[in-house]
């Protein structure tokens, strides 16, 4: 069974809907989040403040999951 993440992205204040690494667009700080919880604004770039990053836009997407990475081997078995 393979877990699948949502599409995403999402916004700042969006519930988190599955458990995992979550990356910010505008930087690419990784997060750990769980269910339930609400993406925030990002710790490493402010993405999501009045101090952070000049390209976000309020309600404008910045999380997204981080996809596994898939090695080659383990598929062909």
């Amino acid at each position: 069974m393979t877990d699948q993440l949502p599409a995403g992205p999402f916004s700042k204040g969006d519930t988190v809907p599955n458990e995992g690494d979550y990356v910010c667009v505008p930087c690419g700080y990784r997060h750990h989040y769980k269910p339930g919880e609400h993406f925030s604004e990002c710790i490493s770039c402010l993405s999501g403040t009045g101090d952070g990053h000049e390209d976000f836009l309020e309600g404008e997407e910045m999380w997204e999951p981080v996809q596994p990475v898939i090695d080659e081997k383990e598929q062909s078995n």
